[in-house]
């Protein structure tokens, strides 16, 4: 009996714990590579074989799909066989959204297309010109400021990231100021709370929050060098890469995710707290919900800023990630309920359309009512829209009408968010991604809504008046009149066909009435025609670019 038992695990037994022959329960993610870290997936030909009512295939049932969480480690050599045979994996920039955009230049018009880059990755960066040297908080902002702006944070950005204890946080605040000489660990936090306010409350940077972030970088690595970092400093460099993902350049904010996920790793954050290692103890008691929501919002962090720029995100041997607790009025979980799916991605694990399909109509029925998670959501939905293209999947009228629907309610967050001073990341890609998959996508209904995403992204870079954000309406300016030219260029090689044959005297031997054609040689009818299609001279584009446009002639850049 124990035999047939370990027959049927071996039978669908993932890839991982066949090579490594190990004890599989088949489920996805299995116990093993849960365990050890491994990257669980499974051959999706022989699995659904097998095992065709436990994991069918089908979007009808997307929560079963059979996709794995995590990226793929090399395969033995000795196992061939044990490889997925298709679809193959896509290159790390499947997922990249300056990859689609340059894709999408180079297919309008190879001569002008933008050079690859991420436009509107985030707001840009506020700094104010010249050095700001790093402060101690009392001589940089109040206590009655710092308090105001916690607030700040505390009512805009906790309920999505809520990694920071509130109580704690006014605790350490209140007897703060009654020792104003020595720079102490929790002032990180205190700046990057700060920080984040001024952020999420003024639309252009102010002194005090250029030196709130500098002394928020000079305490860090001032404290980071006395050994294995505790909560506090893990805390504040957490803040600090929120900061950058909303302001800095993407390099920036990658190799700051990078190197925060190595630091919790150091200091055992990756772990759950049942989780033995016998090489280090963690330097102090940790709340478990923080933890998840700190380990959870670095991964997070990571993943996308890893598919964007199509590098590859860090993945801790043995880290575990359980939901944390959900709280009122607070979207932690449900964010990071979006990691798992994310993972779901990784341009190296081959996913077949009907798969990302799956996860497509899956997001669509479990979207979010609050704009930030909206937004994210629509990130994912994005991206999963790329990699089909990528396989050249078709898209039935169905997905295609739910996502144009997604598309106009995004656009509605972000315009909502923007007016109430809440710059998150998605506030300016999501609109700009959205030009370009209209674009892409050159149907009726998807350049209907090009107006609308324009103006979105307008709206945005009206508040946030910074260099990126002009460089990114542009650019997607640029990209509609390039197939704007192309369109009037394929409109006259119909036209001269027309012209050509619009005068020939028609068959004799076709009877146009009796077959019940219209007479298309009659030139009243090509007028009478044309005349109920707006000319595209009447589409005024001139004021989407600034003066680094005018006086171009026929785009060369």
């Amino acid at each position: 009996m124990s035999s047939v038992k370990r027959q049927r695990r071996s039978r669908v037994a993932c890839i991982p714990c066949r090579d490594r022959k190990r004890k599989c329960d088949g489920h996805q993610l299995c116990g093993t590579c849960r365990e050890f870290g491994y990257a669980c997936y499974y051959d999706t030909s022989t699995r659904k074989k097998r095992n065709k009512n436990l994991f069918p295939g089908s979007p009808a049932q997307p929560h079963q799909q059979e996709a794995p969480l995590n990226d793929t480690q090399p395969q033995s050599a000795h196992s061939p066989d044990h490889r997925p045979e298709s679809p193959q994996p896509q290159s790390l920039e499947s997922n990249s959204g300056a990859a689609f955009v340059r894709n999408l230049g180079l297919k309008i018009d190879p001569a002008n297309a933008p050079e690859p880059q991420l436009f509107a990755w985030n707001i840009g960066a506020r700094q104010l010109p010249g050095t700001f040297a790093p402060l101690n908080i009392v001589d940089i902002v109040s206590q009655e400021e710092l308090a105001r702006l916690a607030r700040v944070y505390f009512d805009k950005v906790d309920p999505y990231y809520g990694f920071i204890d509130q109580d704690t946080f006014f605790e350490y605040l209140d007897s703060r100021w009654s020792r104003q000489g020595t720079p102490e660990p929790y002032d990180a936090v205190f700046c990057g709370v700060a920080a984040m306010g001024c952020l999420f409350s003024q639309n252009k940077a102010t002194p005090a929050e250029s030196h709130l972030v500098e002394s928020a970088r000079a305490s860090l690595e001032q404290f980071s060098m006395s050994g294995i970092p505790s909560l506090t400093i893990i805390s504040g460099w957490a803040l600090r890469l929120a900061y950058l993902r909303l302001t800095a350049t993407p390099h920036t904010a990658w190799m700051a995710s990078c190197s925060l996920l190595h630091l919790l790793e150091a200091s055992g954050l990756h772990l759950e707290t049942k989780s033995k290692h016998l090489l280090f103890t963690r330097p102090q008691k940790v709340d478990v919900n923080i933890r998840r929501r700190l380990f959870g919002f670095v991964q997070y962090i990571n993943t996308w800023i890893s598919f964007d720029l199509g590098r590859s995100r860090v993945i801790l041997l043995g880290a575990s990630y359980n939901a944390p607790t959900r709280r009122e009025g607070d979207y932690t979980v449900e964010m990071l309920n979006l990691l798992p799916l994310s993972e779901n991605l990784e341009p190296n694990v081959s996913l077949d359309p009907t798969q990302l399909k799956a996860t497509f109509f899956n997001m669509l029925e479990n979207l979010g009512t609050q704009p930030p998670l909206v937004l994210s959501q629509c990130n994912i939905v994005l991206c999963i829209f790329r990699r089909l293209r990528e396989l050249r999947s078709g898209m039935c009228a169905e997905l295609e009408d739910q996502l144009l629907t997604l598309m106009t309610k995004s656009l509605t967050c972000a315009r909502d968010l923007a007016s109430e001073r809440c710059p998150w990341s998605h506030v300016a890609n999501v609109p700009f991604q959205i030009v370009c998959t209209l674009l892409s996508m050159d149907t009726p209904a998807s350049l209907l809504r090009l107006t609308e995403a324009m103006d979105t992204l307008k709206f945005v870079m009206e508040i946030y008046d910074t260099d990126v954000m002009k460089e990114a309406y542009r650019t997607a300016g640029l990209l509609i009149l390039l197939q704007q030219r192309r369109k009037e260029k394929d409109a006259r090689s119909l036209n001269n066909v027309l012209e050509k044959h619009s005068t020939a005297p028609p068959d004799p031997n076709i009877d146009f009435l009796n077959e019940g054609v219209l007479d298309a040689h009659n030139s009243d009818y090509f007028g009478d025609l044309m005349a109920e299609i707006p000319s595209l001279d009447s589409l005024d584009f001139a004021h989407i670019f600034m003066a680094d446009y005018h006086g171009m002639p026929e785009m060369a850049l």
